[in-house]
């Protein structure tokens, strides 16, 4: 078993049938410590803390998409200055990005940016993005925005915010399947940006 902390390179691991030693590398991804998170909250559900895999699962599309904006923005600095963005620069950008609004501010405001349209029609008009809200259990066909706020955001909130912490396995299972929806439209964003340049 790989083991890490924050965003440190996992160390080595021997396999527990033959001894044979391994390393593993970080995915490529905007955001290593999202992906982690999402594997955090994966391991709190399936040990029966509930409430905390919903706080994580949240708590990976917030880093996920912190980070998109930022690399965007980088990216763009990148093409007409030809130099990786300081520390200043991503300190200057983080004060941009909106620090309300819950799920719908934010996410707004980078498909925003990104695309000059709101998330719901970048889900609308992008096959992948399309596809991965189709799998969801969304019988009332409600938007994407307000589809993850009120089946994800909102149970983090009543756990965050009103000390819910009651949470049930059904409820954290919906939770992490939708973070894990969130995150891979967030990356067919990325793809999307990046193809377009």
């Amino acid at each position: 078993m790989f083991s890490a902390y924050g965003d440190a390179d996992c160390g080595s691991a021997a396999c527990e049938k033959c001894g044979q030693s391994s390393h593993l590398m970080n995915p490529l991804s905007v955001s290593v410590v999202a992906e982690r998170l999402l594997h955090r909250s994966k391991a709190e559900l399936e040990s029966g803390d509930y409430g905390l895999s919903i706080v994580i699962a949240v708590m990976a599309i917030e880093s996920f998409l912190t980070r998109l904006y930022l690399k965007l923005k980088g990216m763009d600095s990148y093409a007409s200055t030809f130099t990786l963005p300081t520390t200043a620069q991503e300190n200057e950008w983080e004060q941009e990005y909106p620090r309300s609004g819950g799920f719908t501010g934010p996410i707004g405001f980078v498909s925003q940016r990104l695309f000059g349209t709101t998330f719901d029609r970048f889900v609308a008009g992008n096959a992948a993005a399309t596809a991965i809200c189709s799998s969801l259990p969304n019988p009332a066909n409600v938007a994407p925005t307000e589809y993850f706020r009120s089946e994800l955001f909102k149970l983090r909130n009543r756990i965050a915010h009103w000390g819910y912490v009651n949470s049930d396995k059904a409820e954290a299972e919906l939770c992490h399947h939708l973070a894990v929806a969130i995150v891979s439209i967030l990356r067919e964003m990325d793809r999307s940006k990046y193809a377009a340049l």
